[in-house]
C-alpha cells in the first residue's frame, strides 16, 4: 500500500514538474514572439545590440507580469533584474559611439523599478530618491551624463514604437533631475534639503544646459510622440517649474529679492508668462492625473515655489505689469476655491 502511495506522489510531482516545464516553455515563446513582432528585427543597422536589447525586454515583461504578485526587491525578482542588467549592459557594448539606443531602452526598461516615474503598485523598493545622498549623487550623475548625450546621438533602430518615445524618454530624464535635485545633498528633512541645493552655485549651470538640451529635444522630436497634447503640458510645465527654480536659484544664492532687469527682459521669464496661464487653465478644467500633476508642480502653494516667483516678478519687473498681475489674481482665486 505504501509503495503504492509513493508511485502515485511521484507521478502527481512528476506531472506538476512537466506542467511547470511546459508553462515556462510557452510562456517565453509567446513573449519572445511578442517582443520581436513589436521591435522587428531587421529594423534595426545594429543588430547584434538591438537583440539584446529585445532579450532585456523579455525579462522586463517577465517582471512587469510578475510585480502584482512580489516586490522588485523581493527574491523572486532578482534573478530576473540580473537578467535584465546583463542583456542591457551586452547590447549597450555593442552599439557605435554615436548611438544613443542605449537611452532609450534605459528609460524603457528601468523607469517604474527605479522611481524615474510612479508605478501602479506604489512600491518604492528600488527608487533611486530612497538611496543614501552619497549614492544618490552618483546615479543623479549618471541621468545629467544621459540628458547630455541624447541630443547629439543617433538611434538606429528605425521602427514607430522607439521613435513615438524619443521625446518621452528625455521628458523623463529631466524631470526626476530638477525635481530630485535636492536629495543630493545631506538633511535632517526636505527642507533643509532644498535650502543647500539653492545655494549651490554650480547647479545653476547644470540646470541651463539640461534646460537648453530639453529645447531641442522638444523642437526635433515633439511632433513624433504618440500622444503630443499630453506630452507638451509636461514639458511645458516643466520649462515654467525649471525657470522658477533658477529664480529662486539667483535670490536665495545672493541673498536678494532684487531683480537685475537682465531677469526681468529674460526668455524665462517670458516662457513663464506665455505659459502658465493657460496651464492655469488646463488644470481648472480637467480632472485627471496630469492636471493634478501640475498643479502641484505650478500651483499648490503648498508644493510650489512658482506661485511665489511670480508674484516677486510683479513686484520688480515693470514690464511684466498688467499681464503678471492679473494671472497672480486668477492663481489666488483658483487656490481660494480650492480651500473651500
Amino acid at each position: 500500500m505504501k509503495k503504492y502511495k509513493n508511485k502515485i506522489l511521484l507521478a502527481i510531482s512528476g506531472l506538476i514538474v512537466m506542467s511547470a516545464y511546459i508553462f515556462v516553455t510557452t510562456w517565453q515563446s509567446s513573449t519572445y514572439k511578442e517582443v520581436h513582432a513589436m521591435y522587428p528585427i531587421q529594423k534595426s543597422k545594429n543588430p547584434q545590440a538591438s537583440e539584446e536589447f529585445l532579450k532585456a525586454m523579455e525579462y522586463r515583461i517577465y517582471i512587469k507580469q510578475l510585480h502584482p504578485f512580489f516586490d522588485y526587491d523581493s527574491f523572486i525578482m532578482a534573478p530576473l533584474l540580473e537578467k535584465l542588467d546583463y542583456h542591457f549592459k551586452k547590447g549597450k557594448s555593442l552599439l557605435p559611439k554615436d548611438s544613443v539606443e542605449d537611452i532609450v531602452w534605459w528609460v524603457l526598461f528601468y523607469k517604474e523599478i527605479y522611481g524615474l516615474l510612479g508605478n501602479s503598485k506604489n512600491d518604492d523598493s528600488l527608487w533611486y530618491e530612497n538611496l543614501p545622498y552619497k549614492e544618490f549623487r552618483k546615479v543623479h550623475d549618471k541621468v545629467y551624463e544621459m540628458i547630455m548625450r541624447y541630443p547629439d546621438g543617433e538611434v538606429y533602430f528605425n521602427i514607430p514604437e522607439i521613435e513615438q518615445f524619443r521625446f518621452k524618454t528625455m521628458a523623463i530624464l529631466v524631470g526626476f533631475y530638477y525635481k530630485n535635485y535636492s536629495l543630493r545633498y545631506d538633511g535632517k528633512s526636505k527642507v533643509d534639503k532644498a535650502k543647500k541645493a539653492n545655494m549651490d552655485v554650480l547647479s545653476v549651470n547644470n540646470l541651463k544646459v539640461v534646460q537648453e538640451k530639453y529645447k531641442f529635444i522638444y523642437k526635433n522630436f515633439i511632433s513624433l510622440s504618440k500622444n503630443k497634447n499630453f506630452m507638451k503640458n509636461e514639458y511645458l510645465a516643466d520649462q515654467v517649474s525649471l525657470s522658477s527654480k533658477l529664480i529662486v536659484k539667483y535670490v536665495r544664492i545672493n541673498n536678494t529679492q532684487d531683480l537685475p532687469e537682465s531677469i526681468c527682459y529674460s526668455e524665462n521669464v517670458k516662457f513663464i508668462l506665455q505659459n502658465t496661464n493657460d496651464l492655469l487653465n488646463f488644470v481648472k478644467n480637467k480632472k485627471n492625473h496630469q492636471a493634478y500633476v501640475i498643479n502641484r508642480l505650478l500651483f499648490d502653494e503648498n508644493y510650489s515655489n512658482v506661485p511665489i516667483v511670480m508674484k516677486l516678478l510683479d513686484y520688480e519687473c515693470m514690464n511684466l505689469r498688467p499681464k503678471i498681475g492679473m494671472i497672480n489674481q486668477k492663481i489666488e482665486q483658483y487656490n481660494k476655491s480650492r480651500k473651500q
